[in-house]
């Protein structure tokens, strides 16, 4: 079967290619439309963008150099600079009401009760470049960006120095007025020499007791806590909205001391792990330093936490003369007493004699060395529950598994000490102080009317303290008038 053809008709093949031009110019115009409109609108935010992010990078870099040149007028080495910013948007303003900073001697009196403003709530003022919704600041001799969102960044640090344990902090404080759009000029001098707040004639190092915070509050509160995270290994905390806090506890009782009275004792604060302690000495006196004996002496400190109970103990029975051996005892239990562990020696310390405030060494005064430290002594392991002062009746037995390998140093020899063994004194003391740690109180405990005078007798210790710890506290307060023109 044949199928039927459909005529050519040329006139309609014509007409069709004659349509097909013009509607292929005009799709061709919509889109080179289309693509110019998409071009000039996404080109043109993307362009607002890169000039946007130039001049807040401009600003950061500008704020850098303000940094540098304002630090010497704050901290004394100018009277004034000028620093010229080369923005040419957003606005710079002196802030002086920017930012408060508040720093705190909490349990500054060791009696649990009591909080002592070292510097109270004061403004740290600022120098702000804002752009938008982000902002660059100097503040705090340093330079800090927020971004949109909240959130902001560390561009150079502040005037805040820690370093082992010592706090050095110069608080730059800017005042003065004005604003500026686009291109400035900041200018600056210093309102003084400055001011030492600590230490001071009514506070002194090292700090003892409690702890010491810094609390911020700031628009860059969390570039702060960053900074305060990577700088100490205080216990950083956020307080509140746009607050940071770190806080660094007190080293208590370090250096030269004079032995407090009995049933008081040396603070021990913040040492480091292991074997820290460096040296730990005293010299005990009669009540009379006059006398010319101890009068039976037992004498000790001692600490107890928990199921630990520790105790350094200087014994002698009619201790009247020079050259006479005094026993040194060491004790310590971890289970509450249950058993214990002993170091004893009969003849390591003895009483001297001499001159005393100026008296001549006639054989009146009297007095004992104590250096717990001496890494040339020798303690033997034994019972010594019968010569403590304060845990006499508490431990029945001698520990029979007693091993210094629990505080983790190399110094630590892993082996059990049995009854008669020897162990170097300066090891025994500083292995004990590790298992204490990292604080405690050595109390005086003062027995048969042994008559020591502690306020006669004084001492010196020293010990390496953790990140967490304050020793030594240098704050300043620095004014900065600042004007934008």
């Amino acid at each position: 079967m044949t199928r039927s053809r459909i005529p050519w008709r040329p006139g309609f093949e014509r007409d069709r290619r004659s349509q097909a031009a013009p509607v292929g110019v005009i799709l061709v115009l919509g889109l080179v439309i289309v693509s110019t409109t998409a071009v000039l609108t996404f080109g043109s935010a993307a362009i607002g963008d890169v000039q946007s992010q130039s001049e807040l990078d401009r600003a950061e870099n500008g704020m850098t150099l303000l940094d540098s040149r304002l630090s010497t007028v704050a901290l004394g080495e100018s009277e004034s600079q000028q620093v010229d910013l080369p923005t040419t948007s957003g606005g710079y303003t002196v802030d002086p009401d920017a930012g408060t900073i508040r720093i705190v001697h909490r349990n500054a009196s060791g009696e649990g009760t009591s909080d002592k403003d070292i510097v109270s709530n004061t403004s740290l003022g600022a120098i702000v470049y804002r752009q938008g919704g982000q902002s660059i600041a100097y503040q705090g001799g340093g330079v800090w960006r927020a971004h949109e969102g909240g959130s902001s960044q560390m561009v150079s640090p502040p005037e805040f120095h820690y370093r082992q344990g010592t706090l050095t902090f110069p608080l730059v404080r800017i005042q003065g007025s004005g604003s500026a759009t686009g291109q400035a000029t900041i200018s600056a001098r210093s309102t003084g020499d400055g001011t030492q707040i600590y230490p001071n004639a009514t506070n002194s190092n090292p700090v003892e007791n409690g702890t010491v915070e810094v609390i911020i509050q700031s628009e860059y509160a969390s570039a702060w806590g960053s900074y305060f995270e990577t700088r100490t290994d205080g216990n950083v905390s956020y307080p509140g909205p746009n607050t940071v806090a770190v806080e660094l506890v007190s080293i208590g009782t370090l250096g030269n001391f004079q032995m407090p009275p009995e049933t008081q004792g040396l603070t021990i604060r913040g040492m480091d792990s292991g074997h820290s302690l460096n040296d730990f000495s005293f010299t005990i006196r009669p009540q009379d330093t006059e006398s010319s004996s101890f009068s039976n002496l037992d004498w000790s400190l001692y600490a107890e936490q928990g199921q630990q109970q520790f105790e350094i103990h200087i014994g002698g029975n009619g201790v009247n003369s020079c050259g006479e051996d005094v026993a040194l005892a060491i004790y310590y239990s971890d289970d509450g007493g249950a058993t214990h562990h002993g170091w004893y020696s009969d003849d390591y310390l003895q009483t001297e004699c001499g001159e005393v405030n100026g008296k001549p060494a006639d054989g009146d005064e009297i007095w004992v060395d104590v250096d717990l430290t001496n890494e040339s002594a020798d303690l033997t392991y034994q019972d010594v529950k019968n010569d403590m002062t304060q845990f006499k009746s508490g431990s029945t037995s001698l520990a029979t598994d007693a091993r210094f390998n629990e505080t983790g140093h190399a110094d630590d020899p892993d082996e059990a000490y049995s009854d008669g063994e020897t162990e170097e004194l300066a090891l025994v003391t500083r292995h004990y102080f590790a298992m204490m740690g990292p604080g405690f109180d050595l109390v005086v405990a003062d027995g048969n009317n042994a008559g020591v005078g502690e306020s006669g007798s004084a001492g010196y210790i020293d010990y390496e303290g953790s990140g967490k710890v304050v020793t030594y506290l240098h704050i300043s307060e620095h004014n900065v008038t600042a004007t934008v023109d």
